[in-house]
This record gives structure tokens, sequence and C-alpha cells, in this order.
């Protein structure tokens, strides 16, 4: 799978993967359903926005912050949507945002391409505000696709993706959090096989998401408020995976 992975260091995205502007993987579900999530008045963290493809559905009514690694990508981001945009590699720098600055944060198919996932889950729940959002997704790296190809002695994973998520191990990485929502994405079929309609295949997902969701999208909230005699600093659990 292929998605929003800026913020990278790997040499997999060049010249070929520049010609892929204006691609986000699963847009047209993850879209709508991260708009409806962030809604507006909202100041936003984009992780791995790359040109805006997804961007662009919640950038409306919202104060927007686009970081990736791609000079070129945030360019577009910055001329087509007008948000601020911060080059940074989330695999070797640290985030230049104070504690508690971003109602939202938005990682879209990021997770799954960093060295490691967790110590920046742990700088996003630092750049959150008392309540604030994370959103984001990851592709299921144990689809029944995947499992057949691995039967077969073959891989059909990203070569860019550096992790590999289940629905627990995103459930773990996202521990710290207050409240988490996990949504199974996906279809059933194409390829070499019949595509099954949407409305059979939507129950399907969500009854096996381990085996048919392609993706899983999450919301997850960050505690309100501390507790009278907590300290704050240090009472979370860190991210883990």
């Amino acid at each position: 799978m292929t998605g929003d992975s800026g913020s990278l260091d790997n040499g997999t995205r060049g010249a070929a993967n520049r010609a892929r502007y204006g691609f986000s993987y699963r847009v047209a579900e993850r879209g709508p359903q991260f708009a409806a999530w962030i809604g507006t008045g909202m100041r936003v963290l984009d992780l791995g926005c790359r040109d805006g493809s997804l961007t662009r559905h919640y950038v409306a009514g919202n104060t927007v912050t686009g970081v990736d690694i791609d000079r070129e990508a945030l360019a577009l981001a910055q001329e087509k949507l007008g948000i601020t945009t911060v080059r940074l590699d989330l695999n070797h720098e640290q985030f230049p945002f104070g504690e508690g600055t971003f109602a939202v944060v938005v990682a879209g198919e990021l997770l799954e391409h960093l060295v490691d996932p967790a110590s920046v889950v742990t700088e996003i729940y630092r750049v959150l505000q008392a309540g604030g959002l994370f959103i984001g997704s990851v592709p299921n790296s144990f689809h029944w696709r995947a499992r057949l190809a691995f039967v077969r002695g073959r891989s059909i994973e990203d070569p860019a993706h550096r992790q590999l998520f289940s629905r627990d191990r995103l459930s773990r990485l996202l521990r710290q959090f207050a409240a988490v929502e996990l949504v199974p994405v996906g279809g059933i079929g194409g390829r070499a096989l019949p595509i099954v309609p949407a409305w059979l295949a939507q129950p399907i997902v969500r009854g096996l998401p381990t085996l048919f969701a392609n993706d899983f999208l999450f919301r997850a909230t960050k505690p309100a408020a501390i507790a009278c005699g907590e300290t704050g600093e240090g009472d979370h659990h860190p991210a883990s995976v």
C-alpha cells in the first residue's frame, strides 16, 4: 500500500514517487471521515501532508500546519491550500512545537513508515492540548491477501513500510490516550476476484476486520484534564508497540 508517507528519509520516493502528487490512498473513505472527526475552528497539525491531497478535506475553517520532508510537496500544499508548512524528518528530528500547541494532530498512512512510531506518538501526545484529538490511519498488514501471499512464500507489503500493523498493535500504540475509536475500512474482491457489493462487504469488514480490513482509521482523545493531585508530567503511559 502507498499513502501519505511524507516526513521520510528513505530513497524509495524519488522521481517515480513525485509523479504521484495529487494521489492519496483511500481518500474517498479517509477524507470525509477525518473531516467529520475534526470539525472546524481547530488548530491542526498534519503530519506527512505531502501536497495536501488529503488535507484539502479538512482545511476549510481550520488553521492547518502541514509537515513533510518533501519540499516540493510542501510548496504545492502551500500554493493550493494556503496552509503553513514545515519541513521535518520525523525519523531524525524533534517536533519544533510547544506543549499543547494543537487541538488535532493528523497522521494518515504515516506510522508504518517510521523507524520508531512510539516516540513520534509520544511527541504527538505532548503537542496536543488537553482533550485534543489524534486522528490517522494505518494499513492492515495482516489482511487475508497478505496472509495468503506469506503462505506462498511471497510478500505484498510495501517495501517502504518499516512497521507492520494489526488492530491489536495499533491499540497498544495508542494506549496512553483516554479514548480510542478504531474504524476498519476496505472492500472485498478485485483483481482476479469478483467485487463484493459494498452493502454486503462492509458488514463483513466490520465483523472480521483482522482478515478483511484494508486500513484502520483511528481517533484517539487526550485526557481532557488532570485529576487533582496528579502532577501531569509523566503521568501518562508512554506509547509502546
